[in-house]
């Protein structure tokens, strides 16, 4: 029965912690490269850190209870993030074009 008990207190501590993460802001924005200057496997990277944090900012805000005005907040800030991020690419593929 002890056994029980433990296991339970457990698996229930388990799911609160990866219930807090999972509704966690991502910590920092990547590092949107220099248009100018980035090379392909640097694109590469940059691409899929910024997908895995756009990811992130979504999943927060769908769980994160945010009122209203908070949550616009955080998608115009998502929103000229990628943005930036969408420029630097068009830099890129007319200047590797050229």
């Amino acid at each position: 029965m002890k056994s029980l008990v433990v296991a339970v207190g457990f698996v229930a501590s388990c799911m609160a912690s990866s219930l807090a993460s999972a509704c966690a802001k991502p910590a920092a924005k990547p590092e949107i490269p220099d248009a100018a200057t980035v090379v392909a496997a640097q694109m590469v990277k940059a691409n899929n850190d910024v997908k895995a944090y756009v990811q992130g900012v979504q999943d927060y805000i769908g769980c994160a209870g945010l009122a209203r005005s908070e949550e616009k907040k955080e998608l115009d800030e998502l929103k000229k993030f990628a943005d930036d991020f969408n420029k630097v690419i068009r830099e890129f593929k007319a200047r590797s074009a050229g």
